[in-house]
């Protein structure tokens, strides 16, 4: 079992590489958000949503997500819309100062992936999906 042992220190190396590319690139091109407020913009750009169902769709904890769109509503990127039915319920979209934002990092993301996936065949990158969405499940079904 000792081959397992290395994972979460392989993901978590990963991790912190790739985000301080996309900091260090968007400090570059002049754009004032960080990883994690991209994903939440990028997300938003597809479709408005409910922040709860923000907060899944982007892999994040509630908290978390209610902090990073706190900070993106100071920054006029998104705003924030209490549901009529439940107050409790918040419907974000993003602004055009958001949509603005996108269209600036979009080609500093792009770089950076780029850079990633450098040297790695179509099929390694395939397989290395694939497997992280394999661990990923064995993960969430032991929490079910």
């Amino acid at each position: 079992m000792s081959q397992y042992k290395e994972l979460g220190s392989f993901i978590d190396r990963t991790y912190k590489v790739v985000r301080q590319d996309l900091i260090n690139r968007f400090k570059r091109a002049n754009v004032d958000i960080t990883p994690e407020q991209w994903v939440i913009l990028a997300k938003l750009n597809e479709q408005d949503m409910y922040q709860t169902e923000l907060a899944s769709m982007s892999f994040r904890d509630k908290p978390t997500v209610s902090r990073i769109v706190d900070l993106l509503v100071k920054k006029n990127l998104v705003e924030r819309i209490p549901d009529q039915a439940d107050g409790r319920k918040y419907h974000v979209s993003i602004t055009s100062n958001g949509r603005a934002i996108i269209e600036k990092a979009t080609p500093a993301v792009n770089e950076s992936r780029k850079l990633g996936w450098t040297n790695l065949s179509d099929e390694e990158y395939e397989t290395l999906i694939s497997t992280l969405d394999k661990v990923f499940t064995n993960y969430t079904s032991a929490e079910e």
